[in-house]
């Protein structure tokens, strides 16, 4: 009974530890980012925030800086100047500064998370604590991260005059008797004027070990929450199908310069999702005319790279295509592999827009060459691109060579599977 005692005894030091270490995390995470780059994700400024202190202080002018934590969560940050005797300790964090002059320059995260506190003095310290008091409605109250762009989430009848907060996505698609379903992981970060308010999550309170984090889960029957803190409430919406098809075909139509001639032209586009770093991809184009060569590959799109605050991903594209022409009354069929490369950049000017640019390239080589180039904004359901295709195959009366150039407006057909 007394090992039993002390085993449970012991589970809860390590789970208080713990917790407080995730208590810790936000604030400490921020600290530790050196030269972060980050898009302004709103309007949110130093001039909102104050510390409640009994020291003459003063933010540092240029010092607000916003700060991606472990690729999640936007939470902003601070210097902070303090007017105190020298050799006056300051501990925050973890971390102690100490000056020989009457001022001292502490970094500070402007967050309300427990615990968050600076102490000045040695034996009975003075307690600092940085709040947010806007000194107007923020234009744009809730930051809805790039990771939601290819998701249906909505704000929806806000009421958010004196808080601020931070939305991030997480689809998820779980293996289900019939196909795949979808579910959608939300964290949320709400801090607001009256920090000591509890969020609603329609009737009931939610837990936050932190004090400014929720989190939710969206699927087919869950398409919206109700969330309330203090006088501060809004309508989370994401309306998802029940069932996740990862098959996407769009069809891409538009004027194209085919051969020096202004033709007709198609581009059909196929994608299937394994998950986000890793999806097969199809691709045909042709002009719309008789006998017309028809440009066909079959990749494995591989992520390589994400940074520059989350938005910019590098693909590599692996795989071969087929091209069929008609050269001197027969028709050909030749196989290549080019390699490709894509660049898109996410929440490009406007949210749930993005920008691609890619290329296929194969060097001339014993008479065969091919480069397809590529500029493409928008999104999953509606896209304009342009595209530049030129390609040379060897033939029996020397070479055939074919030159594409331009506009399309892409659209989905259907999703499968």
């Amino acid at each position: 009974m007394g090992r039993s005692i002390l085993a449970l005894v012991a589970c809860l030091v390590l789970f208080g530890g713990a917790f407080a270490d995730q208590a810790r995390a936000w604030t400490e995470r921020a600290l530790e980012a050196a030269d972060p780059f980050v898009f302004t994700p709103s309007d949110l400024q130093l001039r909102d925030f104050t510390i409640e202190a009994r020291v003459p202080w003063r933010w540092v002018e240029g010092s607000f800086e916003w700060v991606r934590i472990e690729r999640r969560f936007l939470v902003p940050r601070a210097r902070i100047r303090l007017h105190i005797p020298p050799g006056t300790p300051v501990a925050y964090r973890g971390r102690h500064f100490e000056s020989a002059s009457p001022e001292l320059e502490v970094p500070v995260v402007l967050s309300q998370e427990t615990g968050n506190e600076l102490r000045i003095g040695g034996v009975s310290p003075s307690v600092v604590r940085p709040r947010f008091k806007p000194h107007a409605p923020l234009k744009q109250p809730f930051i809805i991260d790039a990771s939601c762009s290819s998701t249906p989430l909505r704000i929806e009848s806000p009421s958010l005059s004196r808080s601020w907060g931070h939305v991030i996505c997480r689809p998820t698609h779980p293996n289900q008797e019939q196909g795949y379903g979808l579910r959608m992981d939300v964290d949320l970060l709400w801090e607001s004027e009256s920090q000591s308010d509890s969020v609603r999550i329609g009737h009931a309170v939610s837990e936050s070990s932190d004090g400014i984090t929720h989190a939710l889960s969206f699927s087919g029957n869950a398409p919206s929450y109700s969330l309330s803190k203090g006088t501060e409430s809004m309508t989370l919406s994401a309306p998802l199908p029940e069932r996740f098809r990862p098959l996407t075909v769009s069809l891409g139509l538009g004027p194209y310069s085919h051969m020096e001639v202004l033709r007709p032209f198609a581009t059909i586009y196929a994608a299937y999702l394994f998950n986000d770093a890793l999806k097969m991809a199809l691709f045909s184009a042709f002009p719309i005319r008789k006998s017309p060569e028809v440009d066909t590959g079959v990749y494995v799109i591989v992520e390589q790279f994400r940074g520059i605050d989350e938005r910019v991903t590098l693909n590599l594209l692996l795989g071969a295509h087929a091209l069929s022409f008609r050269s001197q009354g027969e028709y050909l069929h030749r196989m290549s592999a080019p390699q490709g490369v894509e660049l898109s950049f996410r929440d490009c000017l406007l949210r749930t827009q993005n920008l691609t640019l890619g290329g296929f390239f194969y060097p001339k080589i014993e008479g065969r060459s091919y480069v397809n180039t590529w500029i493409r904004y928008g999104n999953s359901k509606f896209f304009t691109e342009f595209n530049f295709i030129n390609w040379q195959e060897p033939v029996t009366a020397g070479s055939f060579m074919v030159k594409s150039a331009g506009l399309s407006i892409g659209f989905p057909l259907f999703r499968a599977f």
